[in-house]
């Protein structure tokens, strides 16, 4: 059999006295072109269209559940691990835990390369230390490559869920204006990771489109505003937080008392009225399928340190067994 002849061709992409070469095979011989490096740069193939396809926010909306674990240990190792078992999300902590912007950002890299050998894509969602910092916020973002997630905490009212939402837009970018705020998060977009390093041209858009916003709330007067902090537009979900609210009525942990269930059905059930999704801890003991049928789109059920510390243990208590 004669085989067909390929040629070698070259694109030339010259910036300044710069260029970049690159060999491609094809049947027919065509002449070399100059291409703007710029052009070659940002009009590369990307990922971004079919990311939102299949962003974790975008699934959500159309009715998907998720589960996963949360992250205190600050462990690139143990992120990456977590990552690469399948979990729909993991949440990174930045509030009960070590984890600043800086080791949060390794964090993140190790979730998302861990897509590297599992078949699952885990999003990372970053919950903030305090319930608004829109400096902290604008960090966090620019750190994170889309798609992912953000989760505050200690929302009680409308208007730190408006402030939340506004520090996660652009000013004058977003589609809608925010009650007619707009974003005040500031703009770096060429130069950071969650633009790929001003690769991803589709940046500005999918801070919209693929950036699911949590707001977390952990008191009865959180309880009380939930009709009003779900009216508020740019927040996807209310995440509930069951410690924090048994505690904020004085019974810690107390998830068989009448009135711990009764805050918590009243959460839930206020969510479930509103257009938001329900996110939440699993409180020890409850039923995770419950949890589901009970209208949760998202639940956080495990801790990395936990895990590990329970492994542990059965390791010991299985060669304890053993040596006797």
């Amino acid at each position: 059999m004669k085989r067909k002849k390929c040629h070698r061709v070259f694109v030339v992409a010259a910036i300044g006295n710069r260029q970049s070469i690159i060999e491609r095979k094809d049947a027919a011989k065509k002449p070399l072109a100059i291409i703007p490096y710029s052009y070659l740069l940002l009009s590369r193939p990307s990922d971004t269209a079919s990311m939102a396809a299949i962003s974790l926010r975008q699934r959500l909306l159309k009715g998907a559940k998720s589960y996963g674990p949360m992250l205190l240990s600050d462990s690139p190792v143990a992120a990456e691990i977590l990552a690469g078992t399948g979990y729909g999300h993991i949440l990174v902590d930045h509030e009960h835990s070590p984890t600043n912007v800086r080791s949060g950002q390794a964090l993140l890299q190790a979730i998302q390369g861990a897509a590297a050998f599992s078949s699952v894509k885990t999003e990372p969602i970053v919950r903030l230390p305090s319930p608004h910092d829109p400096a902290y916020m604008k960090k966090v973002l620019d750190s994170m490559r889309l798609p992912a997630g953000v989760l505050v905490p200690m929302v009680d009212n409308a208007e730190t869920a408006l402030a939340v939402a506004r520090s996660t837009r652009y000013p004058k970018q977003e589609t809608s204006q925010l009650s007619g705020q707009g974003g005040i998060r500031g703009c770096a977009v060429p130069f950071i990771r969650g633009s790929s390093w001003g690769r991803n041209v589709d940046y500005m858009k999918q801070c919209e489109t693929d950036l699911l916003v949590m707001v977390q709330v952990e008191s009865l007067a959180g309880v009380q505003a939930i009709p009003d902090i779900a009216a508020v537009e740019g927040i996807d979900a209310i995440f509930l937080g069951p410690m924090d609210l048994s505690c904020s009525i004085g019974k810690m942990g107390l998830f068989d008392d009448e009135q711990v269930k009764g805050l918590i059905q009243a959460a839930e059930q206020a969510v479930r009225d509103s257009d938001c999704l329900l996110a939440g801890f699993r409180s020890p003991g409850r039923d995770l399928k419950e949890m589901f049928d009970a209208g949760y789109s998202l639940v956080c059920g495990s801790v990395d340190v936990r895990l590990l510390q329970n492994a542990a243990f059965q390791d010991l208590e299985a060669a304890k067994a053993a040596m006797e």
